[in-house]
């Protein structure tokens, strides 16, 4: 088919070519309404996946816009598609620093996330996650905690103890309690976060620097007598 013929020129790098043939998919897709519920929003997807990488991301924004708007209407029973088009406009957004749009694409994750979980799975940490960091880029620190002690909540809650995104929920609220010059909250969230890290071996780049905000943060807490 052309989607996949688009797929395989995408996967070579010809994003021109690719482009091509989604576009010219895309117009007979969208002479058949019966295509509407299924092809069409691949398709718009993967043009919109190219736009991204091609740098337009006005062009890729309308896209994946246009992608959503049908899965709203089609994908009901399956909030994942709908999800997966909200992730990638709040991404664009997000790396646009357009942050009060991403934020609010982010947002419609986590409540479609949350009105479809699972018993058992984890499923709203990662836009949590995501959320808390963007807060942060905005220098809004407890906006950013409380977002980051939702995400720990919910790792705890599906995740081994000693699991690496514990330690990076602890090492971030940490962090949000550092900026609101709350340092013995920030040390001892350090201290968890390197613990956890010390029994992660994947986790040594991480556990480096946790070591070094701990070492620099006990020095400037003595200078002070805090």
């Amino acid at each position: 088919s052309l989607n996949q013929m688009g797929n395989l020129q995408r996967k070579q790098g010809k994003n021109n070519e690719a482009y091509d043939l989604f576009q010219e998919a895309l117009t007979i897709y969208e002479k058949n309404s019966s295509s509407l519920e299924a092809d069409i929003p691949y398709t718009l997807t993967s043009l919109g996946i190219i736009k991204y990488n091609q740098g337009d991301y006005d062009g890729s924004l309308n896209y994946f816009n246009r992608a959503v708007n049908i899965r709203k209407k089609f994908y009901l029973t399956n909030c994942s598609q709908i999800i997966l088009s909200l992730n990638w406009i709040a991404f664009i957004h997000y790396q646009t620093q357009s942050y009060d749009q991403a934020i609010e694409f982010y947002e419609q994750c986590l409540q479609i996330a949350k009105a479809n979980a699972v018993p058992g799975q984890l499923t709203t940490d990662e836009f949590l996650g995501k959320l808390s960091g963007i807060k942060r880029a905005q220098l809004q620190y407890e906006s950013s905690l409380a977002y980051e002690l939702n995400c720990l909540l919910m790792r705890e809650k599906f995740l081994p103890p000693n699991h690496q995104d514990i330690g990076k929920s602890l090492s971030n609220i940490g962090l949000c309690y550092e900026h609101l010059n709350q340092r013995k909250l920030a040390l001892d969230y350090y201290k968890r976060a390197l613990f956890v890290y010390e029994q992660c071996p994947l986790a040594t780049h991480d556990r480096w620097t946790i070591e070094l905000k701990i070492e620099e943060l006990s020095i400037e807490m003595n200078q002070f007598n805090i």
